[in-house]
Order: structure tokens, then sequence, then C-alpha cells
């Protein structure tokens, strides 16, 4: 028989094996949606990687609890600088991409 305290234990190890499988499924999605825009404006999605800035509770748009997670990139438009962007994903749904002003090769700069 389970006692009190040996329910409780077992159910906090099994939320929080849940939520790193899922930071981890998240993150996957952040990079494919980061890769993906940069690959669109013909940026290089530098170091392949995300990291993630912020993560807070949101309510999704089914209405349910979720998390709304920001994941911070650097992309370059010449391979010479570094540019910073960041994604907010509220669950697994991608809610926005921002990038940094930068350089677009082949373009000089008007006033």
């Amino acid at each position: 028989m389970y006692t009190f305290s040996s329910l409780f234990w077992m159910i906090l190890i099994a939320l929080s094996v849940n939520h790193w499988w899922q930071s981890r499924h998240a993150k996957a999605l952040a990079l494919h949606h980061a890769a993906r825009r940069c690959q669109e404006l013909e940026l290089q999605l530098l170091d392949q990687s995300v990291a993630l800035h912020r993560i807070r509770p949101a309510w999704g748009h089914s209405g349910l609890f979720q998390w709304r997670r920001v994941y911070d990139f650097e992309f370059s438009a010449t391979g010479q600088e570094r540019s910073r962007g960041s994604l907010t994903l509220v669950g697994n749904r991608l809610e926005s991409i921002e990038l940094e002003a930068h350089v677009i090769p082949g373009q000089e700069y008007r006033h």
C-alpha cells in the first residue's frame, strides 16, 4: 500500500519528467521555426541553436494552461556580424518571431 508521502513524490517525479520532456520538444520546435524563418529571409542561423530566455504560465487559445516560452537565437545576413532574434511559443504554437535590424547584402543604406 502506498502512503500519502510516496504518492506525492511519485506524482512530483512524473510531473517533473513530463515538464522536461515537453521542454525538449518545445526547444526542438523553436529551433525548427528559427531555422525556417532564417531560410525564408536568406539569413544564416548561427550556432544552429536556440536558448530559453524566459518561461511563464499562460492561457492558450484553447483556454487551457500552457507555458509561454521565449527563445533567443543569433543570425547573420552577411556572415560577418551577429544579430539577435527571439521567438515565442505558447504551448506548441508559434506566437511571434522578432529579428533585430540587420544589414541586407547588396542593398545600400538610404535616408
